[in-house]
């Protein structure tokens, strides 16, 4: 079956965020124990499954451009979804640094475009429920990893892996990235934040009211 989630433009420009948000305000950083990933024999990582159960900071729309996975060029918009594994989430909203071990998430769905949506500017779709911009199809997703005892010489001790732009079911593992295709931009524009685009996440606001 075709699965299809709704939401309208604006929130998605806003963010939206999973109820599995956690409280933080009394969370005592010292006794957090951070989940950590898992790696094979062979030094792949073993792709996580479960990362939809995390907690959702953010969301963002990619109209145009390249896509990120495989560099290939957008012909249908994405829309890019950013969840953090609740232990490294609770770690970096108690402190405002990212715990050895963190885990991070950003999976793109492409939006609807079919006969009742405007193809050729908004993607905005008229149906019997609502006029929207909708999720359609996932697209593939990144995945961050900070280990610094496996990857001492990287930047803020940050791997990057991806399941390519591909739909599910999902490879179950992936080697690191090569800096080129994924560091490099962190490094340029996020060495600031710890090599992550926390700026850019209304949901990792750590003084807005709404994240406690």
């Amino acid at each position: 079956m075709k699965l299809i989630k709704a939401a309208m433009l604006p929130l998605f420009l806003a963010g939206l965020f999973s109820s599995a948000h956690a409280e933080t305000s009394s969370v005592n950083p010292e006794s957090l124990q951070i989940s950590r990933a898992t790696f094979l024999a062979d030094g792949e990582v073993q792709l996580p499954t479960d990362f939809h159960r995390w907690v959702h900071v953010g969301t963002f729309v990619k109209e145009d451009g390249i896509n990120i996975f495989d560099n290939t060029k957008i012909e249908i918009p994405l829309i890019g979804n950013t969840y953090i594994e609740p232990s490294a989430y609770n770690h970096y909203m108690a402190t405002g640094e990212w715990a050895d071990g963190s885990q991070i998430v950003k999976e793109f769905t492409e939006v609807e475009a079919d006969k009742k949506c405007d193809l050729k500017g908004t993607h905005v779709c008229k149906t019997a429920f609502g006029t929207a911009i909708f999720q359609n199809n996932y697209a593939g997703y990144g995945y961050m990893v900070k280990d610094k005892q496996r990857f001492p010489k990287a930047a803020g001790n940050w791997a990057y892996f991806t399941t390519g732009h591909v739909k599910p079911p999902y490879p179950q593992a992936a080697k690191v990235k090569a800096t080129a295709d994924c560091a490099a931009c962190h490094i340029a524009h996020a060495a600031d934040q710890n090599y992550v685009f926390a700026a850019q996440k209304i949901g990792l606001e750590r003084m807005n009211p709404n994240n406690k």
